[in-house]
Parts: structure tokens; C-alpha cells; sequence
């Protein structure tokens, strides 16, 4: 008999019920209902090994992180808002975190300022549904990706943090095992620990172009302007320069702004170089008022130059107490899982009657904020590190282009011959200085720039290195575009310079010129490179100022806001910079990493905890306890060991989706490989 309708007997000799009512079955249905049994099995085990599957993807592969603070912005973001200028519709977004740091909502984020334009953002929480508060990116960190190798300066790194090892943090990493990682005006530095050599800091440590790229922030676009300033009369940033001429020459550039961008326009002789410049300045809050009132602020001078700052548009939140803006305040509870993936994170709330939603910030009465540190308002450290892009087409008969950025009063130069297309670069302080290498005056490279062709230019100085990318490419030079801007300006005398408005220098730190022939530029933007602060704990502030010796000069009993308000009043005023003390009083720190310790920094600099600052920080508080005596062992260390260490941060694949034009619409800029 087929063993497939066989009978099976119970213990006792008789046929069992379920048996019995098999073989009453005829030969198809017997075969049908074995398949059923045995897809029925599959299934089960298909979604039994899946389950497991999945477990040790997470465990050992790849696991889905949501990033809960800004402290990696503007890489990565926590809660926050995306705001779109309502001045010059430049999109950017805020912090909103601190929304989320008690059940109870404390805090409300109200308004934020453009990085662009300065303008002060109010936002419409009661209407627009794009200006609520959204949840942090979803990234995938691979926990596979230093098993096979090691790990790499400015990875970004997902690392149980040792103040707490039960909590994950992400940082970027800065330093490395067994060097010593130095911090000086914002760059950063590292030796090996077996240099004997302890009077200096190492070698600047260079960032690769993407990573230069994808770190930098936004200072200025020309393709969004600020409509009041536009009817207001206010000057551009961009002018007409002349070396040694204190007035802004007539027969340069000329320069057209309108609410669809900005494009500027030249003719120049044979031989005959003309400058246009650009003059880091914008209206206070008093120029603003007067603008959106109506009125003209066409007798600001021109030629007023203020210092390029660490200004973060991610730290300018506005916030007030929420009571002031809730009668019932928005609450975490109630809300989905599902609703959070999709970016909502808590109920909506109810209004107070009393609250103009999108209206003037004064409605709050001197209670606004700015931020969660002394730098919300403005920027605290100069920055001299910055990438220009221009957009530039020349006429056939254009002889050269030039590209300049100033640093410390030392001009960085790139000039490129049009009728061959050689790029060459230069360091020059009066004097003509060399980059590293044998006799490297001036690194050569050729180019398909030629007279009569639009390209789209990039020229940076970063991390003691000049790059010029062309049409989106980077240029190979012939020799080293590195230097060693210690040689060339010692740290003692390193400060802005200003020797007026014939020679601008740091006042007006980024021009652009044409020998000969004519040119248009339709496109000029400017980013500046991050600026980490050099601290090792945060109780003073986040600030590479020596507080003390800044007290001594602006009197024992000030507070540090208001030094703070009195060092960003003064990178307005380049007359004064010369006799300011606190460019002598800006500290170095130094970290030294054994065998597998990490140093990591947050991105985020003036608002992140992370290895500078958070060593003792929980001892110091004296709020951590646990059973198990080595759950806080490295709470007073300033790096990461190698056990704590869970992987790579690979991408961003779920960002907030927007809430209009439809629900849950796609956040699809978002979604990006992390650099």
C-alpha cells in the first residue's frame, strides 16, 4: 500500500478520528490536503527564519538609528523645523530638541533667523502644518563596517557613549588611537604619541573635498534676495573695488539684484583688471524694522565690512515658554508608532486665543531666547576657512580671471590665463610665500577654461589648503596646494586685518576679477568650513575665549552673555579689531588616545556633548548610579574605547516627510549617503 495512505494506528491497535476521516478521503483530496499541511509548515518556518534572520542582521549587520538631538547638524538632524525665509526664501532648517527634553512641553520653538539674509523668521505653528516640529532622521548604521577594517578620521560613528553605555550617540570621528588630537582656531591638529616634540600641535588634519563639502555652511547666496532690502535700497554685498581707492570706482562691475537672483556685469580694457568684492555685512534689527516698514535704507555705507563668523542657523531657534503660545499644550502621549515614523511626535494642542501665529516676535515681550547657547543670536569665532562658487562667462578677447579669498590679511589667490587655461595659485602677504614641496611657488595646473565659455567655478582655503574645482570637477595641481599657514603668520599675530576701505583685507574677504574683455557673473555663493571650539568643559560656555582675561578687559563683574554680546559687536567694527585682546586669549586643547580610543566631535560644535566636554560630567552632577561597578568605567575619560564602538553611519533613508502638499509627502533631498 502507498506509504501516503497508509494507516496509522494509536497505541492501543485502533485507527484514530483524524486518521479514519484521511483515508475516507479519495486520492486527490488526500494529496491536496498534504500540500496544505506542508505550505502551512513553510510558512510558519519562512517567517520563523525570516524573524531570526533579521535579529542577526541587526545584531551583527546593519540597525536603524533615529537620530534624537542636533548635535551632528546640519549632516543630521534631531527634532526640528524646516523654515523657508520669508524674506529671501532661502530654506533652512532650526533645532527643536529642546521641545522634546521633558514629557511635559517647557520650551517652544517660535522663529529662527536665515543664515542668508539674517532676517528673523516668526512661524505660523497654528496654520502652516510644514512649520510643526519634526521628528530626526532614520539612519542605517552598518555594524559590520569595522570589523574587516579600521576606522577612518571624519567618519561619521554610532558609539555607545561612556557616560552613560546605555545610550547611543553618533558622532563624527576626529581622532585616532595613539596620537594626541590638538584643537586651535577651529582646525584641528594630531601627532603621533611618540613624538618627542611637545612645544608643537602636529599637522593640520585636511578633510577630504566631499567631506569639506558636505561639512561646510552656508553664508551668503546671491540667488536669493531678501525682497524688503530690495525696496528698502539697501546695498549689495557685492561691489566694485579698486585697490588703494577709498570710494567704489563708477566704470567696474555693475552689480543688478532682483527678487529672481543677481547678475553683475563688466568691461575692461586690455590689461585693464577690474575687482568686484564681497562685503560681509546686513541689516540689525533696526534696519529690518525700517525696511519692512517701508522705509530706505539706501545711505548704508556700502563698504561696511563685518567678520565671517561660526553663525549656526541650526542654534538660532527662537523659543519662549510654552504656556505662552498653549492653552493646552501638544503632548507625546496618544501619539502612534506609525505617526511618529511619519514624523509627528506630538498631538496637536490648542492655541491660546491671545497668540498671533506667524506674527511679530515682540508679541512675547522681551521672553525670546535665542537658541540653547551664547551663539544663537551670532556667530562667537571668526572664520577664515571658506569656499566660494561663482558662475562666470567671459567674452573671447577676456585675457585672465581671478579668484581671491583673504585670510589674516594673507591673500589666497588662484589665476587662471584664459587663452591657455593654466591655473595658477598663490599665497601672497605683500610677499610671495611658498607651499609645501621643493621650491613651490606657484602650483601649476591646465584647464579647459578658455575665453569665451561659461564655467561654473569653486575656489576654497581650508585646513591650510587652496582647491578650484571647475564644473564641478576638482583640478589636479602639478604640485602641492598645501602649506603651512604657521610659517606664514605665526599663531601669536594670527587676527583679522583691516587697513581701510582701499585695502579691506579680512573687512571684505573674497573678490573676484577680470583682466581685459568683458564678463558676466550669474551666481556667487559662499560657505565657510566648520570651526570646532577648542574646550575641555562646557561651564564656561562653549567658547575658545580665555573668559578670564576677557573679564579683566571688559571689567570683573561682566557676565558672560554680555562679553559675548560685546565680542559679536566688535566683528562689526573693523576699525577696532587691531587692539582687541581676545584674539591672543583664544585657548588650544589637546587630548592624548591611547591603544583603541576614539576622540569624537559632534558636527554641531557650540551644541554638542561630546569628548571635549562630557569626561566627569555625570560625576560632577552625581547622577549616575548602577549595580554593576563597570557600567559607568569610562564616565570620566575624554574618548571612546574600541568595545564601545557599534558601527558606521551609512545613510540617511528616512527623513521627516512633508505635511503639504499631501500628507506624508516624500522627503526625498533628504534621503542621502552620509558623508
Amino acid at each position: 500500500m502507498n506509504s501516503s495512505t497508509e494507516s496509522k494506528s494509536t497505541n492501543d491497535g485502533s485507527v484514530s478520528e483524524a486518521q479514519s476521516a484521511f483515508d475516507a478521503m479519495t486520492i486527490p483530496q488526500q494529496r491536496a490536503a498534504v500540500f496544505r499541511l506542508q505550505a502551512g509548515r513553510e510558512t510558519v518556518e519562512a517567517f520563523a527564519v525570516a524573524f531570526i534572520l533579521a535579529l542577526l542582521f541587526r545584531a551583527f549587520i546593519a540597525e536603524a538609528f533615529v537620530i534624537p538631538t542636533g548635535s551632528m547638524a546640519p549632516a543630521l538632524m534631531g527634532a526640528h523645523k524646516d523654515v523657508f525665509c520669508d524674506e529671501c526664501g532661502q530654506q533652512f532648517p532650526i533645532g527643536a530638541s529642546l521641545e522634546n527634553r521633558t514629557p511635559a512641553l517647557q520650551k517652544v520653538v517660535v522663529g529662527g533667523i536665515c543664515p542668508n539674509c539674517r532676517h528673523v523668521n516668526s512661524l505660523d505653528l497654528a496654520n502652516d502644518a510644514n512649520e510643526q516640529t519634526f521628528s530626526g532622521d532614520r539612519i542605517l548604521v552598518s555594524k559590520f563596517a569595522y570589523t574587516l577594517k579600521e576606522p577612518k578620521r571624519w567618519d561619521v560613528i554610532v558609539f555607545k557613549v561612556p557616560v552613560n553605555p546605555k545610550q547611543n550617540y553618533i558622532k563624527r570621528l576626529v581622532g585616532l588611537p595613539e596620537e594626541t588630537v590638538s584643537i586651535q582656531y577651529g582646525d584641528v591638529y594630531a601627532k603621533s604619541n611618540s613624538e618627542t616634540d611637545s612645544s608643537q600641535f602636529g599637522e593640520i588634519q585636511r578633510k577630504p573635498p566631499e567631506k569639506l563639502l558636505a561639512m561646510s555652511h552656508l553664508v551668503y547666496d546671491s540667488q536669493h534676495q531678501p525682497k524688503a532690502l530690495l525696496e528698502a535700497g539697501y546695498p549689495s554685498r557685492l561691489q566694485p573695488w579698486s585697490p588703494g581707492i577709498d570710494t567704489i570706482p563708477t566704470d567696474s562691475w555693475k552689480v543688478t539684484e532682483t527678487a529672481e537672483g543677481m547678475t553683475a556685469t563688466v568691461e575692461a580694457a586690455e590689461g585693464e583688471t577690474k575687482w568686484l568684492r564681497y562685503y560681509h555685512h546686513f541689516p540689525d534689527e533696526q534696519q529690518w524694522r525700517a525696511a519692512i516698514n517701508g522705509e530706505s535704507l539706501a545711505d548704508v555705507d556700502p563698504q561696511t565690512g563685518r567678520l565671517i563668523t561660526d553663525f549656526y542657523a541650526y542654534d538660532s531657534y527662537l523659543n519662549v515658554a510654552s504656556d505662552r503660545v498653549y492653552d493646552v499644550k501638544p503632548s507625546p502621549v496618544g501619539v502612534s508608532r506609525l505617526k511618529r515614523m511619519l514624523g509627528q511626535t506630538r498631538t496637536a494642542g490648542v492655541f491660546r486665543s491671545s497668540y498671533e501665529s506667524g506674527g511679530d516676535l515682540a508679541q512675547f515681550r522681551g521672553t525670546v531666547q535665542y537658541g540653547g547657547s551664547y551663539h544663537g543670536s551670532g556667530g562667537v569665532h571668526w572664520v577664515g576657512d571658506l569656499i566660494v562658487s561663482q558662475t562666470i562667462e567671459t567674452s573671447a578677447d577676456a585675457q585672465q580671471l581671478r579668484f581671491e579669498i583673504v585670510e589674516a590679511g594673507v591673500r589666497h589667490v588662484c589665476e587662471i590665463d584664459l587663452p591657455t587655461g593654466e591655473a595658477k595659485l598663490t599665497l601672497d602677504d605683500g610677499q610671495e610665500h611658498a607651499f609645501d614641496g621643493d621650491s613651490n611657488l606657484h602650483p601649476i595646473a591646465e584647464t579647459a577654461v578658455r575665453a569665451g565659455q561659461q564655467h561654473d567655478f569653486r575656489f576654497s582655503n581650508a585646513d591650510d589648503e587652496l582647491r578650484l574645482w571647475i564644473d564641478g570637477g576638482l583640478v589636479a595641481f602639478q604640485s602641492p596646494t598645501t602649506f603651512d599657514f604657521n610659517s606664514i603668520v605665526p599663531r601669536e599675530e594670527n587676527q583679522p586685518r583691516f587697513d581701510g576701505p582701499g585695502n579691506p583685507l579680512d573687512a571684505a574677504p573674497i573678490a573676484v576679477a577680470v583682466t581685459g574683455g568683458s564678463a558676466t557673473l550669474s551666481q556667487w555663493t559662499i560657505h565657510r568650513d566648520k570651526y570646532y571650539i577648542a574646550v575641555d568643559t562646557s561651564d564656561d560656555g562653549m567658547l575658545d575665549y580665555d573668559m578670564g582675561a576677557l573679564r579683566r578687559f571688559v571689567g570683573a563683574g561682566a557676565r558672560p552673555d554680555e562679553i559675548v554680546r560685546d565680542i559679536q559687536l566688535l566683528m562689526g567694527e573693523p576699525t577696532i579689531w587691531a587692539d582687541f585682546p581676545g584674539w591672543q586669549s583664544r585657548r588650544a586643547v589637546s587630548f592624548r588616545m591611547e591603544e583603541d580610543q576614539f576622540f569624537p566631535m559632534g558636527d554641531n560644535s557650540p551644541e554638542s556633548l561630546d569628548a571635549r566636554c562630557w569626561a566627569g560630567k555625570k560625576t560632577r552632577l552625581g547622577n549616575y548610579a548602577s549595580p554593576d561597578k563597570d557600567a559607568y568605567k569610562f564616565a570620566d575619560v575624554s574618548y571612546v574605547p574600541r568595545d564601545l564602538l557599534v558601527g558606521k553611519a551609512l545613510l540617511v533613508f528616512w527623513p521627516h516627510p512633508w505635511k503639504s502638499p499631501l500628507p506624508f509627502w516624500p522627503n526625498l533631498d533628504r534621503m542621502q549617503r552620509i558623508k
